[in-house]
This record gives structure tokens, sequence and C-alpha cells, in this order.
């Protein structure tokens, strides 16, 4: 919403007053020589409300998503048939739109940070939807591969990465929680419409069963419009002496002012010359909202007795929908005025300077339900180190650290927000106008920044990721066919996937809780292992009961691959890298799944079921033996071979 003129901001009504205030710009080395500032962009979390909505809507998403991308397998015979095509090519269908499912997660991560949540969701949804409706009349396998595949995987691609992450920017301290119940959604699509399929598919044909689910991702692009805009607030630090600017040193991990001379050093120390991927700079090269807010004063206004240099300018300014601020999230901001204005005043010579929205009006339930807020283009949220975390985040040093650093009236209750956000350029948030612009090219930058694959534990972590989902998928696609060619009754093999779903969602809920109390690298290794060894003996017999539990087992310890993996890389990695890390292992994910059916498919033909789940069941195994020594590995990458195990270690 833009600035209210000076003469209505004086009116009485208004909660706060603002003051123009001047901004000193300075030459911007880390985006291309632009005349631009360091500011911080934060998004305040509501911790209930609208988020329970909101958690409720991921939930529907995700059963639609994933019910229809991972019950692929009821499908194939069919498809199969129709097509005349060996399984093996027409299973490379889906695997195609699996494998971007994961593979084109940060460019739709990247679109996220530009677009917002919404949007992202509802152009999935779209795109999902004509492209499911095209492959109704598809009568080639070009045809298919291009739509069912490429153009509906990049659509889930979307769908996953918004619906997934969108929980955890509106809950802190019941991040965990919401979303283990967002993500349940998954394994409760796979549990019902597995059965749904196999009914539809005998009644009327795949195609009418493609044209069923193209009207479901339909419905998501409504459940995407509950994902509003979160309140953010941008925070510019900058310095009233002309001859000083406002710069960050990634080697100093803070800010600091120092003389405009490119010339300069600081502390003895040059200014460190970044690496540009996409044309940009990854979010390791931008220091905190903290470090902007609370580190970023003169040297000389640290020394004892009355502080003789330059007034130090604070902005600070609250980019809310268009419903305004609601009165909950007023009096955070307000308790951020307060604590700033008096301490900063007293101890660093700071201004503050404050552009806050009034309260909105009180409206009917209807009217609120019905308000369409647009996306506050401002909005940032890629540019936080913790956006993939899924684990709780009050075992996190950083999150204790910001807590015990502020104690008491000083608490804002963003303090956390404060020191996980990343800044961002006066010029990248001016851009609102493009698609490739710095807000998608920075989040391109962090993602695929391949620093990380020169360190052989994250090549260890990289191949376990790749090796696991080799497997992974070949119990979802050809179970129900095996046991039917084995004799079993139909009914059963119905049931079989509905029985892994339910397993599946135990194990999401059970394994995130354990991983609080137990090393999740562990956790992560052990559940790989017994996920492959049973799949490698569940043809041992054919019994109804032992395939029951060969599913109970599966389902249950799969779970792991999802709930898990930013809990190992925060592990290993800490925080800041989880970003860089999660993009990397996206790709070795996506590639193993474009792998995973149609290898399994060759090997049925050729040798058996037997031969393809030991194959994919080994597989999954060695992914996860090959973490056993990772943690020593790292450590001594680090030079800190001795340390034991710290689940959440942020570096």
């Amino acid at each position: 919403m833009p600035p209210k003129s000076i003469a209505k901001q004086t009116e009485p009504r208004k909660s706060i007053l603002v003051i123009p205030s001047r901004i000193v710009s300075r030459p911007d080395e880390l985006e291309g020589g632009e005349e631009t500032e360091i500011a911080a962009q934060i998004s305040v979390p509501q911790e209930g409300g609208w988020g329970w909505v909101v958690v409720f809507a991921a939930f529907w998403i995700m059963f639609i998503l994933d019910g229809v991308s991972f019950t692929f397998g009821s499908l194939l015979s069919d498809m199969t048939a129709d097509l005349g095509m060996a399984d093996s090519l027409v299973a490379l269908i889906n695997s195609v739109a699996v494998a971007l499912y994961f593979i084109a997660g940060p460019l739709a991560s990247a679109f996220i940070n530009r677009f917002g949540f919404r949007a992202c969701v509802m152009s999935g949804s779209v795109i999902c939807a004509f492209s499911l409706f095209f492959s109704y009349f598809s009568t080639n396998y070009a045809s298919l591969v291009i739509f069912y595949g490429v153009c509906a995987g990049f659509g889930y691609c979307l769908i996953n990465m918004s619906a997934g992450l969108v929980v955890g920017f509106y809950f802190e301290r019941l991040r965990s929680l919401a979303i283990a119940l967002a993500t349940t959604g998954s394994s409760a699509g796979i549990m019902i419409l597995f059965p749904l399929n196999i009914y539809l598919v005998s009644l009327a044909g795949w195609r009418t069963t493609t044209l069923l689910h193209s009207g479901m991702f339909g419905l998501i692009y409504y459940f995407g419009m509950t994902f509003r805009p979160l309140l953010s607030l941008t925070v510019v630090k900058t310095t009233d002496d002309p001859t000083r600017t406002v710069t960050y040193l990634p080697s100093l991990s803070k800010a600091v002012i120092q003389p405009t001379q490119s010339s300069a050093k600081v502390d003895g120390l040059k200014p460190t010359v970044t690496e540009r991927l996409f044309s940009a700079v990854s979010n390791a090269n931008f220091p905190t909202a903290a470090a902007v807010v609370e580190e970023g004063v003169l040297t000389s206004s640290n020394q004892p007795g009355p502080s003789t240099g330059a007034v130090s300018k604070l902005t600070l300014t609250a980019h809310s929908p268009q419903g305004g601020v609601s009165r909950r999230h007023l009096k955070q901001v307000q308790s951020i005025i307060s604590k700033t204005s008096v301490q900063d005043k007293q101890k660093r010579n700071v201004e503050l300077t404050v552009h806050v929205e009034e309260a909105p009006k009180k409206r009917s339930c209807w009217a609120r339900l019905c308000h369409w807020e647009e996306h506050v283009p401002q909005s940032r949220p890629l540019y936080r180190d913790d956006a993939f975390y899924s684990g709780k985040v009050d075992k996190l040093p950083i999150y204790q650290k910001s807590m015990m650093d502020t104690t008491g009236e000083g608490k804002t209750g963003l303090e956390y927000q404060m020191a996980v956000s990343r800044a961002v350029t006066a010029g990248d948030l001016r851009e609102k106008r493009g698609v490739f612009t710095t807000a998608v090219r920075r989040v391109l930058a962090t993602m695929m920044d391949p620093k990380l694959l020169k360190r052989p534990s994250f090549m260890l972590l990289s191949a376990s990721g790749f090796l696991t989902y080799v497997g992974f998928l070949v119990p979802y696609v050809y179970l129900k066919d095996r046991n039917l060619q084995a004799g079993l009754a139909s009914h059963h093999c119905t049931l079989f996937i509905t029985v892994l779903g339910f397993a599946n969602a135990c194990g999401r809920l059970a394994i995130g809780a354990l991983a609080v109390k137990i090393d999740p690298i562990k956790l992560y290794s052990i559940s790989c292992c017994i996920g492959g060894l049973s799949t490698i003996v569940s043809d041992i017999t054919y019994d109804i009961y032992y395939q029951y539990g060969y599913c109970v087992v599966y389902g249950f310890f799969v779970a792991s691959l999802a709930c898990l993996r930013s809990m190992v890389i925060v592990s290993l990695y800490g925080l800041e890298k989880l970003t860089n890390a999660t993009g990397m292992m996206l790709l070795f994910q996506g590639f193993g799944s474009l792998l995973s059916t149609p290898l399994a498919g060759l090997l049925k033909n050729n040798f058996g079921y037997t031969v393809s789940f030991c194959v994919a069941g080994a597989f999954m195994v060695v992914g996860g033996l090959i973490l056993i020594p990772i943690r020593k590995v790292a450590n001594k990458e680090d030079g800190t071979e001795n340390e034991g195990p710290k689940t959440t270690k942020n570096r």
C-alpha cells in the first residue's frame, strides 16, 4: 500500500506518527554497482488464527497432489494396454513428472520469492488441470510425455513448493506440528485415491480417471486462495554522514560503516569479492536483519563517553495487505518501536522513522472471507535461512540465542525472525515488473550454488538421496501388479497401497517427534536401511498378512525421506546452508526418481518382479549405509573430528 500524505499522517486516528526521512544510497558491490542500500525484510507470523485455515488448505492440496502423482500404479496396466507399449516406457511418463516435481524446486522457489505463495500455487493448479485435460485427448506416447510428464510435473512442483513452505511462515513455536499436519495430506491422498482410481479405471478407463484428476487440480486453485499475504516489515539503516556508507563484509558476518573511498579498509580487512551465479549473489553474502539493525553502527559510537559520530537513521516500514495491520500485529510493531527507539537512541545514537498503517476496521465474517488481498511486492520469503526447515525451531541454537539476548520488556516477539532473515537491497525491493528479477535470480543463485559439492560429506548425502529415490517409487507403482500376478485377491492388492499410505502418515508424525530426541542422521540412515531390507524380503511369501506387514513397515520408515531431510542438513551444515543444500538435494532426488520405475520395469520384464524389487531395496539400503560415516567426514572437513553429534548445529 503506498505511503499516505504527510497531512494525513498526523491525523489523531493514526496509531503511529510517520516522519519522512532521507535515505543515503551507496554504490552496492553486491548488486552490480547499482545505487542502493542494504535493508532488512521480515515476515511476521500469525502463530494461529488464519494460520490453521492455511494448514487445512495445505492438507487438501497435498492430498490431491500426491494422491495423483504417487498413485500412477493404479493406471499403469490400463494405460499400457491402451497405448500398446512396454510398461517400462509407460512408467517413464510419470517418472518424468515426479522428477520435475523435485528438479524444478529451485525455479519454483524463486518464483515464490517473486510472486508469492498464492500466485504460484494457483498457477500450478491451472497448469496441472489443463495438462491432465489435454492428456485425456492424447493418442500417442510423445504427447503424453509432454502433457502428463513435463507440463504436469512443473505444475506439481509449483504446488508442492508453495503448499509445503507456506505453513512455516504462519507459525513459529508450533511450526513442526503445523507442517506435520499439513504434510500428512500426502499420505492420506495416497491412501484414499489409490483404491478410488482402481474402481474408476475398472468402470471407465484411465482417460476418464485422468479427467477427474484434472478437475481435482482445479479445486487447488480455490484452496490456494487461502494463502493470504502476511504482514512484512522493511528496515533500512543508513548514516547521516555523507562521507560514510553502510556496507557488508561476508567475512565479518555483520554490517559496518566505512568511508566511501573504494580503497578504504575496515579493521585492516578489504571487502571480499563475491561470486555471482545467474547474475546475482547468494543469501550467504548478505547480513541478517538483526545485523542490519543492531550492528550497523559507527565504531566511534561504541567508544566510552558521549557519541561524537554521525547519527544513524533507522527506517521501519510495515507492508500490509489491503486489510491493514491486525491489532495483534500492530502491538508487535509498537513493541519493536518502543524497544529500538529507547535502546538504540541511548546507546547507539540512532534516530527512528516508522511508517505503519492503522488497525483495520471491524468487518463482518463474510466480508473477511471474501476480501481479496493482493501480494505484497516487497515480500521476499525465500530470503529466510529457515524457509525449508520443518523441525522444532526452539531446538535451534540461533533461536535459543535470540531469545536469551533479549529478555523481559525488551522482547518484541520477532527476535528469531530477524536472526534468520537475510538483508535485501533497495534496488531489489523496487523491482516490481518482469519475471527474472533480482528476487528470482538471487534465490536461484542460493539454491544452485555448487560450492557444497566440493565437500565429500555433501557428496555422500547427495548420493544417498539419489540412491534412495531410485528405489522409493517402485512399491507404489508395481506392488499391486506383482501381488495380482502372484495370485492374491484383487481387493487385497488394492488395499495394500492404502495401508502403505496410512503407515506413512503415522511415520511422518512419529519419526518427526523422535528426531527431537535422536540424532536425525542416524534415524534417517536406519529408516532407509529398514525400508530397503523390507523391500528385498517382501516376496519371501505371498501370505496376505505378510504382505500387509510389509506395507506397514515400508510406509512407516520411508516417511523419513521427507520429514527428516531438512533436519539432517541443519545437523551437518547449519541453518545458513539449508537453502543451498536443499536445492542441490532436490536435483539428485529428482534424477533418482527419473530412473526409478523405468529401471524397475526393465528388470521386471527381463528377470521378474523378484529381481526388480531386490534391486530397488538394495539401492535404498546402500543409500542408508553410506550415511554412517558422514558425521565423521563432515567434522573432519571442519577440523572438529572429535566432536559428538550436534543435531541442531548452526554455524
